[in-house]
């Protein structure tokens, strides 16, 4: 069988708008997971982006914090909180400091908590950065839930300013989960605006 001409440029026309249809669904797709909400938060002097569709909450100690409903069983969380330092003096140790007692705080509350490794980061407005890498068990807290515990893995990174420290945590569960909420939480805290 032979095809005219005409068969061939209607099929490389049909191929051509089912590509740009794909190309187009790509577009809106990523438009809409970039999607943000605004969250402020005069009394911290925060002002954050956070993912649209995901859940503010409330917290002991938070700034602020906001959970994704479609994570899977442990719900992947942005948090956000303030400490006082000291103000002129070494940052990078001050910042260092904060997290080791993040770290302390989180080893009394949390099952089998590990502290990986507490470095220097990316920059954020210019400022100097630490990170802490850890994980720990997070377990149901109904006894009758029949759910296997999780492993959460948790990445702070800490900058200051003034006479505070704004810590920014990122919780997930280790794995799949961490590795796609990491570079998305890092492009929160360089778009956190800090007073």
């Amino acid at each position: 069988i032979t095809r005219s001409r005409s068969d061939r440029w209607a099929d490389g026309a049909v191929i051509g708008a089912l590509i740009a249809a794909l190309l187009l669904g790509a577009v809106v797709v990523n438009l809409a997971q970039g999607q943000r909400s605004q969250f402020s938060n005069a009394e911290a002097g925060l002002t954050v982006a956070y993912p649209q569709g995901w859940l503010l909450q409330s917290g002991a100690d938070l700034a602020f914090q906001a959970i994704n409903p479609e994570s899977g069983t442990f719900k992947t969380t942005y948090q956000a909180r303030t400490m006082p330092i000291a103000a002129g003096g070494p940052i990078t140790p001050t910042l260092a400091l904060a997290l080791n007692n993040m770290a302390l705080d989180r080893g009394r509350q949390e099952t089998a908590y590990r502290l990986f490794e507490i470095s220097e980061g990316a920059p954020v407005s210019g400022q100097p950065t630490m990170e802490a890498n850890y994980v720990y068990v997070s377990a149901p807290s109904d006894p009758f839930a029949q759910t296997a515990p999780v492993v959460v893995h948790g990445l702070d990174i800490a900058v200051a300013r003034g006479d505070q420290a704004y810590i920014f945590s990122l919780l997930a569960a280790e794995g799949d989960a961490f590795a796609a909420a990491a570079p998305n939480f890092r492009r929160f805290v360089q778009s956190a605006a800090l007073r």
